[in-house]
């Protein structure tokens, strides 16, 4: 009788155990879920140069409502040239919203319209600001045909010139494709135009470089 009612009491004691490891198993499967669901709903940075040679930086804080939104056409693109069509329209709204929290829609087109401007862009800012979105995009896995390339940089004597570049993935050539995403002669809030490297460059020598050659380290990819 005595060894029964030990067995019996052993017998509620894991049940109890078990009952208390579920609920934890329980409670920490919510915990993971509650961690997932922050990351993965969390905003946007991505640093924005401007005043030439990024002279000035600010992060862009880009809400995770805005995003979902604003990312639509670049989920639904289903082709490497509807994709490269899609990031360029991405490019452009980034642009629109940081020029809400920073002076870049005093930018004009090129560098010889706002000398002075607090804002104003030149192939530095707009390289290095256009590169922060393209791997800010490429971080959150939403490009499925291409990958962040390096600057493209182009000159003729002293006609020097930076431009992001993105590279088609998975072709199959000796030459890799690569393609420019250049807003400088853009009006702000424009569209940039994704053109081949060779053709971006036209008669003048490129070069493809990790870092801007003048300049001191640049800002950082975004997170």
């Amino acid at each position: 009788m005595v060894v029964v009612f030990h067995w019996m009491r052993f017998g509620i004691t894991v049940s109890r155990v078990g009952h208390l490891m579920g609920w934890f198993r329980r409670g920490m499967a919510w915990a993971v879920c509650m961690a997932l669901s922050h990351f993965a709903h969390a905003d946007g940075l991505v640093v924005v140069c401007y005043n030439w040679s990024c002279k000035d930086r600010v992060t862009v804080v880009y809400t995770e409502p805005w995003l979902r939104k604003q990312l639509q056409p670049l989920r639904h693109a289903n082709t490497p040239e509807a994709e490269r069509e899609a990031v360029a329209e991405m490019v452009r709204r980034f642009y629109v919203r940081a020029a809400e929290q920073t002076p870049i829609a005093a930018d004009e087109p090129g560098n010889n319209e706002d000398l002075d401007v607090n804002g104003r862009m030149d192939c530095i800012d707009h390289s290095t600001t256009t590169r922060n979105i393209l791997s800010f995009l490429q971080h959150r896995k939403l490009l499925r045909w291409h990958e962040v390339g390096p600057y493209a940089h182009r000159s003729l004597l002293v006609d020097s010139h930076y431009s992001a570049t993105l590279i088609e993935s998975g072709v199959e050539s000796d030459a890799p494709l690569i393609y420019t995403l250049d807003p400088w002669e853009v009006e702000p809030g424009g569209l940039p135009e994704v053109v081949p490297v060779r053709e971006w460059a036209g008669a003048r020598f490129f070069t493809l470089e990790t870092q801007h050659h003048t300049q001191k380290p640049l800002a950082g990819a975004p997170r």
